[in-house]
């Protein structure tokens, strides 16, 4: 069996405050090879990592993310769901501190207007010389603005279930490098469909010794994780 890789989703977020630089370092610590976070955009337009819109599942704040100005979100506990005091962190902040350390797998939320959000990332990645360590991730919309202002930086489709059967003329249409598959909406037929093309597969998720041995022997390069601690203790075990 080959082992693959293995990315941090949103750190590692079954134990700590997801999306945060804390879960970020645990990731790092544990040995990942990738994390990934979510990019989305303040009332004033200024890149925030935050998978969610809505502020009341991640922190003590209420309502809409893009509603509160940046300096607003900045004094929100991003830590309330698991009992931490921890601030909502800006992509700058990870680059800061994790530029070429692990690839950066970054899901865009939104694109801003004429994709600005695109282009700031561009201009972080080039500012802390990481070019070459990350990849944007997204949808079809994303994936759009993605081609159009940031072409050298590679890009991964992420599969949804209503664009599962378009998936593979999707990386066709916006040459992308790869997918990331939504689990249950893929086979091994496909797997071998996108490696022939020359794309590699990223699954999201897996979070136990079982669901990492069956994806590997199916063929999938990266394993996207909440419990990188887990995954850490299995790699060394069966290498």
């Amino acid at each position: 069996m080959k082992i693959g890789k293995f990315c941090a989703h949103r750190g590692v977020s079954a134990l700590m405050p997801e999306n945060t630089l804390p879960a970020f370092g645990a990731a790092l610590a544990l040995g990942a090879d990738e994390i990934e976070f979510d990019v989305r955009l303040s009332c004033d337009g200024q890149l925030i990592v935050s998978h969610d819109d809505s502020l009341e599942r991640i922190s003590d704040g209420t309502g809409k993310l893009c509603e509160k100005t940046l300096s607003e979100l900045l004094t929100i506990n991003a830590g309330h769901e698991k009992g931490w005091v921890v601030p909502f962190c800006t992509p700058e902040e990870v680059f800061a501190q994790f530029a070429n350390k692990m690839i950066f797998n970054i899901h865009l939320k939104e694109t801003g207007v004429e994709g600005s959000l695109v282009k700031e990332l561009v201009r972080l990645a080039e500012k802390y010389d990481a070019t070459g360590s990350i990849y944007f991730a997204g949808g079809e919309e994303q994936l759009y603005w993605m081609q159009k202002v940031a072409p050298e930086i590679p890009r991964v489709a992420i599969q949804f279930p209503d664009n599962a059967p378009r998936l593979y003329d999707i990386v066709c249409r916006y040459d992308c490098v790869g997918v990331q598959f939504w689990l249950g909406y893929f086979d091994e037929a496909l797997i071998n469909r996108l490696h022939e093309r020359g794309a590699f597969c990223n699954l999201f998720w897996a979070d136990d010794d079982e669901a990492y041995e069956k994806y590997f022997e199916m063929g999938v390069d990266t394993l996207l994780t909440n419990r990188m601690d887990l995954a850490a203790a299995w790699k060394k075990k069966v290498q």
